[in-house]
């Protein structure tokens, strides 16, 4: 029994806890996929395009017959009129009628035709707003992503400052158990070791506070667990912001901009909405038909007849004659029920034409209304053309500003270096104190520091331009 039960906790371990502790290793592409996927606007964006999906099929359909057939069910006490004869029966009886009725709508001034060139619109919009939602997803995502590399090559950077302090302090202890150098001399170092290992620590917190931003605006459970793969980034590959105009930029994102687009749309939608109401201004045509048949139970057929001699008394000659009449007497049963659908069946049709004299002032404030619309859906669409001429401004000159930032901090680190590789060479030998060692040393590292951040906010304001020019946001 024990060996049994543990084999069982055997292969629970085996197979149930490493799916536990699996963790996904994504590229930017996929965090992107995931995040858009699992995004709640995005799925109401979905919703909201089913639902334009549902009105342009309605609308559609409104070109077509309509057909509608009803059946009503009676009991009559007393005097009613029998629905088959039209005749008064003094009796409890029960009918029942049953009509099918179809139209169409010939004319309505352009009303229907509009409205389905409206639903149409309207549709595409709503698809542009999905687009746009997913786009200002990938952008979120692309900046939290490359916060996540910036934050591993800083902690990166930190562990190998922490390690080549500790190194010189080894070095240095050595040199005072030797008696070279006092005591005194190791306290600059030791110093500046402490301060890198708290770079260290904060490096840390940082990838994962970053990693908490991945996983909230990829919508993942806190049990799961994500990595992100480190990708190759070239300078050399991001968008040279020289070689772009921003009138190039604008015009391009004219075109690639989803909520441009969609506010285009809705202007046009706008339009025809007041076309729309214009039509309640004509008259409308309108062709009808039906059938109808009805059916009593104490409605009667004829199946036969009797024939009789009826004595009647006339007078001829004054004389009292009596003369046998011959009759015949019908033999009736009850009709059947489909004999009498068939039997009272009926047709009718009809061309039916409603002009519009007087509405009170509805179909005129409902046309004055849709062209006020009109106005504020351009003024909207004005509004989204300036706000990106703005963003993107303000993108083309964070980028030539990160460009030439990060092109003077690479110059700067080189200089650092070669500095600090002096200054390391002197201290070794002797001619140089701690202190200013240390300080070259920070000095260096700061350098360092200013370089790595300024190659990140290069390529994420490079990413920018690539979201504006309508390019996928992922590295090559």
């Amino acid at each position: 029994m024990k060996l049994t039960h543990y084999i069982i906790v055997s292969l629970f371990m085996l197979f149930y806890l490493p799916n536990i502790n699996a963790q996904k290793v994504l590229n930017l592409r996929e965090c992107i996929k995931i995040a858009q996927e699992n995004s709640l606007s995005i799925k109401k964006g979905l919703l909201s395009e089913r639902s334009s999906d549902i009105d342009l099929k309605y609308t559609k359909q409104q070109l077509l017959p309509s057909l509608n057939a009803n059946s009503s069910l009676s009991y009559n006490i007393g005097r009613r009129i029998d629905p088959t004869t039209n005749s008064y029966l003094s009796q409890s009886f029960m009918s029942q009628g049953i009509n099918l009725n179809t139209g169409i709508v010939l004319y309505n001034g352009g009303k229907l035709r509009n409205s389905i060139k409206k639903a149409i619109l309207d549709k595409k919009a709503s698809k542009e707003d999905i687009a746009q939602m997913k786009r200002d997803i990938a952008l979120l995502v692309t900046n939290t992503y490359l916060s996540i590399l910036y934050a591993q090559e800083n902690l990166q950077n930190a562990e190998k400052q922490y390690k080549s302090t500790q190194e010189q302090l080894s070095k240095e202890k050595k040199l005072i158990a030797a008696g070279l150098k006092p005591k005194s001399s190791a306290l600059n170092i030791e110093a500046q070791l402490y301060a890198d290992e708290q770079k260290v620590v904060e490096g840390k917190n940082n990838i994962e506070r970053y990693y908490l931003e991945l996983k909230s605006l990829l919508l993942l459970g806190d049990s799961e667990r994500v990595e992100i793969k480190t990708p190759t980034i070239n300078i050399t590959d991001q968008a040279d912001i020289d070689e772009l105009a921003l009138t190039q930029i604008y015009t391009s994102a004219l075109q690639h901009y989803p909520a441009y687009t969609a506010a285009d749309l809705r202007v046009k939608s706008s339009e025809l909405q007041r076309e729309i109401a214009k039509s309640s201004f004509y008259p409308v045509l309108s062709f009808g038909g039906g059938l109808s048949t009805n059916y009593a139970n104490k409605a009667l057929e004829v199946v036969g007849y009797n024939q009789s001699i009826r004595e009647e008394t006339f007078l001829i000659n004054n004389t009292e004659v009596p003369v046998g009449i011959p009759y015949q007497i019908p033999i009736t049963k009850r009709q059947e029920y489909f004999n009498q659908l068939k039997n009272n069946l009926g047709f009718g049709m009809a061309i039916q034409v409603s002009i519009p004299i007087y509405n009170k002032y509805s179909a005129k404030a409902n046309l004055q209304k849709t062209i006020i619309n009109i106005e504020n859906q351009k003024i909207a669409k004005e509004q989204i053309a300036q706000d990106m001429k703005t963003k993107i401004q303000l993108a083309y000159s964070e980028s030539k500003s990160a460009k030439s930032q990060y092109l003077a901090a690479k110059k700067a680190y080189e200089a650092q270096k070669a500095a600090f590789d002096n200054a390391k060479v002197q201290y070794e030998l002797g001619s140089l104190s701690s202190y200013d060692f240390i300080n070259a040393k920070l000095m260096y590292d700061k350098s360092g520091n200013s370089l790595l951040l300024s190659k990140y906010q290069y390529i994420f304001k490079a990413k920018i331009l690539d979201f504006y020019l309508g390019e996928n946001l992922d590295f090559k």
